[in-house]
C-alpha cells in the first residue's frame, strides 16, 4: 500500500534515495559492516576469513581454482573489499564518476553499466586464471588467490562517464594504478566493458561536462 501525502499524491522517495550512485555506495558500507561483523574484524576482514575458514565469507569470494568455486561469486565478489582503505578508495571514484554518469543516463543504466562492467570484471579475473593455469598448471589449492572488490566496477563506470582520454589523464594526475592490487585483469576488462557501453549508450560524441 502506498503511502500518500496530504494533497493525495504518492509521497516521493528522498532525493539522496533515488541516486544509483547513493545506493551502490549505502549498500557496498553495509556489506562491509557485515562481513566485519561476521568474521570479528572491521580493519582486514577478508584476511582473517581466509585465515579463520569463515565459510559464509568464503562462499562470496573469487577464488582461482582455476574456475570459480561457486557461479554467483562472480557477482557477490564485487561487494566484498579487503580493508578500509580499499573500500574507501573504491567509493571514492564510484561517488566522483557515478554522479557523473547520472547526469547523462538513466537510473536504469547506470545500474545496468555497474553490473555489467563488474561481471565483466570478475569474468575477466576467472579468464586469466584459467589461461596461466593452462600454461603453467593448476594452483595449489591451499593458497588459493582470490580476488573481491568493485574496482571493476568502479573502473566501468569511469570509462562510461568520461572515455577513455579522461581516464589515462586521471591515471598520471591522480595517481590512479590501474595496474595496482593484483586486480588488473578485473580493471582493464570492467574498463573496457565501460568504454564499449558509453558508445552503446551514445555517449562518445558528446562533450565532458566536468564535475
Amino acid at each position: 500500500m502506498e503511502q500518500i501525502s496530504q494533497t493525495g499524491e504518492p509521497k516521493k522517495l528522498p532525493i539522496y534515495l533515488r541516486s544509483p550512485t547513493i545506493i551502490i555506495t549505502l549498500i557496498l558500507i553495509a556489506v562491509y559492516i557485515l562481513i566485519g561483523t561476521i568474521v570479528g574484524d572491521y580493519a582486514e576482514p577478508i584476511a582473517t576469513a581466509e585465515t579463520t575458514g569463515s565459510v559464509p565469507v568464503l562462499l562470496l569470494m573469487q577464488c582461482d581454482v582455476p574456475l570459480p568455486i561457486f557461479p554467483w561469486t562472480v557477482l557477490t565478489t564485487i561487494f566484498l573489499h579487503v580493508n578500509i582503505i580499499h573500500i574507501a578508495s573504491n567509493l571514492l571514484f564510484l561517488i566522483l564518476f557515478g554522479f557523473i554518469l547520472e547526469e547523462q543516463v538513466a537510473k536504469s543504466h547506470w545500474l545496468m553499466t555497474f553490473f555489467i562492467t563488474g561481471l565483466v570484471g570478475s569474468l575477466s579475473f576467472v579468464g586469466v586464471d584459467i589461461l596461466g593455469n593452462l600454461l603453467t598448471g593448476f594452483p595449489n589449492s591451499s593458497n588459493l588467490d582470490c580476488g573481491v572488490g568493485a574496482s571493476g566496477a568502479v573502473y566501468g563506470i569511469m570509462g562510461t562517464a568520461v572515455g577513455l582520454r579522461v581516464v589515462i589523464i586521471l591515471i598520471f594526475l591522480l595517481g590512479l594504478d590501474i595496474f595496482a592490487g593484483g586486480g588488473t585483469p578485473a580493471h582493464l576488462g570492467g574498463l573496457v566493458a565501460g568504454l564499449l557501453l558509453r558508445r552503446y549508450w551514445s555517449l562518445s560524441g558528446r562533450g565532458f561536462r566536468g564535475i
